[in-house]
């Protein structure tokens, strides 16, 4: 159990996840538009997960993109024949960006793309050192005595002592559940007092 790192509240989840569904959702929902690098000048703007140039850059190469057009003419153009990057078949052009023949084949391409620059901004975007270091930040509740605690394992205790308690009253009530009578009230009451002297250790 972690809180979390927006609103504070308690939530079970895994060494990477660090906020509770209700602001995960939020923050997935947001904007997708984050500071680049622009790929000509180097500046940083405000753009989207494709955007490579700034505005002044981007301008730049579609006017350059023109002149070549001018200059070469089409080189596929409308009613043309042209074959699918992906199954080899032949289709007629009705854009000048189609690459695929059918729906099928131009959701294999976007599929294809999207695991390519995952891997690529994976490995160029120091995840795993950011994630570590997150990791390393964040904060974890003691499911045995409520004390906030760091730690990069996958415990969820803050001590040994905790560890011991919590797994004999997790082992009373999976008794209990078999059918066994135990005396669940006596963990419970000893787990509350502990926690009651941790809080006014605090």
């Amino acid at each position: 159990m972690k809180p979390c790192a927006v609103c504070g509240t308690l939530f079970y989840g895994g060494p990477d996840r660090f906020y509770c569904p209700d602001c995960a959702q939020a923050k997935k929902s947001g904007s997708t538009l984050r500071s680049r690098s622009c790929q000509d000048c180097g500046v940083k703007f405000l753009g989207g997960p494709r955007a490579k140039r700034c505005l002044g850059c981007a301008h730049k190469a579609q006017l350059e993109s023109g002149r070549r057009h001018k200059k070469n003419g089409t080189k596929r153009p409308l009613g043309s024949i042209d074959k699918c990057v992906i199954c080899g078949n032949e289709y007629a052009v009705v854009s000048g960006r189609q690459k695929y023949c059918s729906d099928a084949c131009q959701r294999i391409g976007l599929l294809d793309w999207q695991r390519d620059h995952k891997k690529g901004y994976h490995k160029t975007s120091g995840q795993d050192a950011k994630k570590q270091a997150r990791r390393e930040q964040s904060k974890k509740i003691c499911a045995y005595c409520l004390r906030p605690f760091s730690s990069s394992s996958s415990t969820n205790t803050c001590s040994a002592y905790c560890r011991k308690e919590n797994k004999k009253l997790l082992q009373c009530l999976a008794d209990i559940k078999r059918g066994t009578k135990r005396n669940l009230k006596k963990y419970e009451k000893k787990r509350e007092q502990y926690r009651e002297e941790c809080q006014n250790d605090r």
